[in-house]
């Protein structure tokens, strides 16, 4: 007996300080029979909630939708009237600039739409501006137009019934450039018709948000300016939220993505501050809780706003108190992205239903207590780490290696919560140390060849491994660089080199091409989809050249210069060297032909050439100023090529005087090819004459000069014949 009492307690001993899964789940198996008195109430007590929440859901969605569609009444015409105003900017019809007449076009668009609160256009020629406002005090349409013959102090007139000005009201106190407000901006950065974010009207000091649209000339090549159309966030709609029947203590707000508080059922004011620092009252921040905690449940969820794309419904708690709630996003093609939220209290709806299952619950709770306690306690107890382990281990294969779990306990779930965290330790410092190697190897080897090899990963590229394709190639470097060099140290000159690549590569990546290799000061680049990709790529880089410019002289040092070649043709890209040494390049006879381009800048005097061959290619060449140059049989090959220079690529000066004697130039290009030679003579003496600083209209001065004075040659077919490498 006494032996028999120790094991006994050895065994509760051994339970207690150690239990295992079997002795877990076999008690609580025995307490579930119990259950079975309370199944009856429970279950009517989740149909009723069941049913609650299909009916929140109803109501919700059909709440959303009403306001989903009073938001697309009060924001669907603005970018209508933008179209017509952008017309009539266009065509004359609205002046503008001068402000002289179009002011009846506006005033009838005021009166056709009451609520929109501004209907207006910006020059961009000097930020002129010009339009029709309702006054926020008395409601009465006015004209308001800045210029130059106003100082840009924007003038105010009164409106006859038929939309004529007649006197004037008042003048702004300071000036205004269109070409700076968000409205212009937003227009000219998108290139397309968009809405601005919300913000405080210059004019009326309101809360606003404004469609714009960016207008150009007949051809679209040119900006004319910007027309808008404001619509101040309407009262009107406020009260519309606050008549919804959203239960019997439900609200529903509108925010925007940022999480301001664009307008809410409450009575709360929408803006903090007064004046020109009033601001946006942050939904996070609102008096309401219900509004407060749903926006914060949203962020807990999703962390951004931006987040979420399609209409979602939750359940959360607020005080203990569960609440249903429903988010629809709001959009339209120009950029207007809102979230419509209905938030309604659970209270609203289970009241009666609790009444009726009160008694049921009371009836069944003495039997069922002591089932319940012990199952829930002792299922949660060993549920919930395996849980946290399920959830932890979906989340590793989904590629999340930062999940750990919390479990202390010393049963066999505590020792598999332990592995499972020393198994995802060294998981994250293994793809910790793949990540900085793949990074490292990313600076040296452009992902790009992985695309064009067909390769998942560095460790499949293999020695010979290439790929043949179609290619714009682009050649750059610096101009006179080895004499620029003798004058730097060479850590200078290495600093120098680093900087200037910095400034340019990225516009590489940035027209869709990647640097194939850098050869000193200069780079070789291929672009794979279009010709266009190389040209607006170099392009670029000179502008960027000139910004670099304009900070070196700043510090005095000296300008730069460089020139560019680009040529197109099937070439070999892949990887060169021996077995424990390769690296990228691309082979043919298209990159030497490139390459002969860019050399070929400097003995013309030009900044970007490229070949009879990209120009073919291009699929709208009327989108660059281009100049031909004739043809020129380069180094190393005997047949000869058509050059032109991209005028695009110059300084604006530059540009304008090689664009002002184009014909001249052209024409005497021509003239000498056919051997006209008092005809081109006469031609470039011309282009000199208006710009006497064209080298390559002196170079065919000279060659004309020489033949006619030496006669030309039986042979002589007008082409530049280069022998040498320049």
């Amino acid at each position: 007996m006494p032996l028999l009492k120790s094991r006994v307690k050895q065994a509760l001993r051994r339970v207690i300080h150690k239990p295992t899964l079997r002795l877990v789940f076999t008690v609580p198996v025995l307490l579930q029979l119990v259950g079975a008195v309370g199944l009856v109430g429970y279950l009517s007590f989740r149909n009723g909630q069941q049913a609650v929440q299909d009916l929140a859901s109803q109501l919700r969605s059909e709440i959303s939708a009403r306001i989903r569609r009073e938001l697309q009444g009060y924001f669907g015409d603005p970018h209508a009237i933008n179209r017509l105003n952008a017309s009539a900017f266009t065509y004359g019809d609205l002046d503008v600039v001068d402000a002289r007449y179009g002011e009846h076009l506006l005033f009838q668009q005021m009166k056709i739409y009451p609520t929109i609160a501004f209907v207006y256009c910006g020059s961009a020629k000097g930020g002129e501006f010009f339009g029709i406002l309702r006054s926020p005090e008395t409601g009465q349409l006015q004209l308001s137009y800045g210029n130059a013959a106003n100082n840009f102090f924007r003038d105010y007139y009164s409106l006859d019934v038929r939309g004529q000005r007649l006197h004037r009201l008042y003048q702004a106190d300071r000036p205004f450039d269109s070409r700076q407000r968000p409205w212009y901006r937003a227009a000219v950065e998108t290139e397309r018709p968009t809405w601005t974010d919300v913000y405080i009207a210059f004019t009326t000091g309101l809360p606003n948000v404004t469609a714009s649209l960016p207008v150009y000339d007949q051809w679209g090549r040119q900006l004319l300016g910007v027309c808008a159309t404001d619509v101040v966030l309407p009262e009107e709609f406020r009260t519309f939220l606050t008549n919804l029947e959203v239960g019997d203590s439900g609200q529903a707000f509108v925010i925007d993505r940022q999480g301001h508080l664009i307008s809410s059922s409450t009575d709360e004011p929408l803006m903090v501050g007064t004046g020109e620092d009033a601001q946006f009252l942050m939904a996070v921040d609102s008096e309401n809780p219900l509004v407060r905690q749903s926006v914060q449940h949203l962020l807990q969820r999703y962390q951004r706003l931006q987040s979420i794309q399609t209409p979602e419904q939750w359940a959360f708690e607020v005080d203990g108190e569960r609440q249903f709630l429903e988010v629809l996003p709001f959009n339209d093609p120009f950029g207007l992205d809102w979230l419509i939220l209905v938030v309604v209290p659970e209270s609203d709806f289970m009241a009666q239903i609790h009444a009726n299952t009160r008694t049921t619950v009371i009836l069944c709770l003495v039997a069922l207590l002591l089932a319940m306690v012990i199952g829930i306690l002792s299922t949660r107890w060993v549920t919930s780490p395996i849980l946290q382990l399920n959830a932890a281990v979906k989340e590793i294969a989904a590629g999340h290696y930062n999940r750990l779990v919390s479990v202390d306990r010393p049963d066999e779930v505590g020792e598999l919560a332990k592995s499972f965290n020393s198994m995802v330790l060294r998981l994250q410092h293994s793809f910790q140390r793949l990540e900085t190697q793949r990074n490292a190897f990313a600076r040296f080897f452009p992902r790009e060849y992985l695309t064009f090899l067909n390769k998942a990963s560095v460790t499949e590229i293999e020695l010979g491994d290439h790929v043949s394709k179609e290619m714009a190639v682009m050649f750059s470097d610096i101009r006179y660089f080895t004499s620029l060099a003798e004058k730097m140290a060479p850590q200078e000159t290495f600093d120098f080199i680093n900087t200037y690549l910095q400034k340019i590569s990225p516009e590489i990546r940035a027209y869709q091409g990647f640097v194939v290799k850098f050869i000193g000061d200069g780079m070789m680049a291929i672009f794979p989809k279009r010709v266009e990709d190389a040209l607006d790529a170099g392009i670029a880089q000179f502008q960027r050249v000139r910004e670099y410019n304009a900070q070196r002289q700043t510090t005095g040092d000296f300008a730069i210069e460089i020139g560019i070649g680009i040529h197109v043709g099937h070439l070999m890209l892949g990887m060169i060297g021996e077995h424990h040494r390769i690296q990228g390049d691309a082979l043919s006879d298209t990159v030497n032909l490139a390459a002969r381009l860019e050399g070929l800048t400097k003995f013309f005097g030009v900044s970007l050439l490229m070949s009879g061959q990209v120009l073919q290619q291009l699929q709208d060449p009327s989108r660059y100023l281009i100049r031909s140059l004739g043809q020129a049989i380069v180094r190393g090959r005997t047949e000869p090529i058509a050059i032109y220079e991209v005028l695009d690529a110059e300084a604006e000066a530059e540009r304008h005087l090689k664009q002002q004697t184009l014909p001249q130039f052209e024409q005497g290009v021509a003239a000498y090819c056919d051997r006209n030679l008092t005809l081109a003579q006469a031609c470039f003496q011309q282009v000199l004459a208006v710009h006497p600083g064209d080298r390559i209209a002196q170079l065919y001065l000279e060659r004309t000069n020489r033949l006619l004075a030496d006669g030309i040659p039986a042979d002589w077919v007008g082409v530049w014949s280069f022998t040498q490498k320049r």
